[in-house]
Parts: structure tokens; C-alpha cells; sequence
């Protein structure tokens, strides 16, 4: 199961975000994986933001990246909040789960430090990691590895309109990845719309996700 961009904040609806939460919880996947800005802009919302998600479990974790604006709010005390429940921090990491699935993240690259050799240090090379990356364009800086992406920060567009929604995406640094899979040189990436909003309390053509992947061995 991927969640991103939760932004617990004003203009997101907390029964919304638990709502979500339920679902995952009754979908009991085995990996749970969250790409980041959990925030906003206000400390305030970080401790209740981690308590909303608290009740995330899956059998080989929840295993989670920082989004821009989790570091614009506070960096350390959304990771201490979150590693507080019981979550896994992925940033500039990486871990094999059992079976031999390699997850790996990265760190923001607008606020954060993405250490690309440090994430992916150790994965043997005849494998297909799970990378997570907070803005999809990142993908085209590790374009060269055979991989799949999990991504968000786009929102969809929140509010898609012709052009304007063209025009945010690349002032956000997104470039023209909006939602949905893309194929990146070698890498296969799926950007979510996440959860919450940012500046207005609505959405519109661009609803609310949770992306559910099944994962299939190629032998």
C-alpha cells in the first residue's frame, strides 16, 4: 500500500485521512510505504497527524520518506513522530525485506539532502528495488536503474484546469508528471495522487488516492 501526501492541516479533512487509514488497515497488505509531506506548515499538526496514521500495520513494516514540506514545518520532530509509532525511516536508505525485495528512498530534492549512493548502496545489481522518492522527477536522476518509483508532491494537480494545472507541476518542480504510471528510461514510475490539500480544502478531477500494487516475482 503507498499514502503520500497526507498534509494534515486545516483544509484536510482528519476523517478523510482516517478514513484512508481504515482502509489500508482492512486491505492488510504486507508492506506499507508513505512518500512523504505529512504536514503542512504548522508543528501543531505533526503529533496528530502520527497518531492518525498509528494504526498502520503490515507484516514487513511501514517504512516511510520526508516531503518540501515536512522540512519547511520541522524535519526531525515529523521523523521522531513518526519513527514514535513504529515506522521505518527510508531516507537515504535502504532495506531487503524477506523474499528478497530491496526498498530504498531518498531524501527530498527541493528542501532535503538526496543521497543517491547511499540509497542504493548494496542492492545487487540483478534486482528490482522499490524506490521512494517524494517529487517523480527525481526518477529521471536514477533513470539508469531497473526499478519501480513510488512517488507524489503533485496531488494530481488537486484543481486539474487546462494549462494552470501544466504550469503548477513545473513550478513545483514535477515537470510534467502529474499522476498515473510513466516509464522513465529504465525506470517504472507510478505517481499517486496522495490524500490532502494544500492552500484550498477541495479537489477537483483529481480525487483522493490510496494505490494498492500487487507484486509478482519474474521467476
Amino acid at each position: 500500500a503507498h499514502l503520500t501526501d497526507i498534509h494534515r492541516c486545516w483544509c484536510t479533512s482528519d476523517a478523510l485521512l482516517r478514513r484512508a487509514v481504515r482502509e489500508v488497515c482492512v486491505a492488510t497488505p504486507d508492506i506499507v510505504v508513505l512518500t512523504g509531506d505529512f504536514v503542512t506548515e504548522h508543528t501543531h499538526d505533526i503529533l496528530p497527524c502520527a497518531e492518525i496514521l498509528a494504526p498502520l500495520k503490515a507484516l514487513f513494516g511501514v517504512h516511510f520518506i520526508l516531503g518540501n514540506h515536512d522540512y519547511t514545518t520541522d524535519a526531525p520532530a515529523v521523523t521522531r513522530a513518526l519513527e514514535g509509532v513504529g515506522f521505518h525511516s527510508l531516507i537515504n536508505r535502504n532495506v531487503c525485506i524477506e523474499g528478497g525485495l530491496w526498498l530504498a528512498g531518498l531524501d527530498d530534492d527541493r528542501e532535503g539532502e538526496p543521497f543517491f549512493h547511499r540509497a542504493f548502496a548494496g542492492i545487487p545489481p540483478n534486482t528490482t528495488p522499490i524506490v521512494l522518492c517524494h517529487n517523480p522527477a527525481m526518477a529521471e536522476m536514477f533513470s539508469y536503474l531497473e526499478c519501480y518509483a513510488f512517488a507524489g508532491h503533485t496531488h494530481g494537480g488537486q484543481i486539474v484546469l487546462p494549462l494552470l494545472t501544466d504550469y503548477k507541476l513545473y513550478h513545483i518542480g514535477a515537470k510534467h508528471y502529474k499522476a498515473g504510471w510513466y516509464s522513465v528510461e529504465r525506470v517504472r514510475l507510478y505517481v499517486s495522487r496522495g490524500l490532502g490539500n494544500v492552500a484550498l480544502p477541495f479537489r477537483l478531477f483529481a480525487p483522493p488516492e490510496i494505490a494498492l500494487f500487487t507484486l509478482k516475482s519474474k521467476q
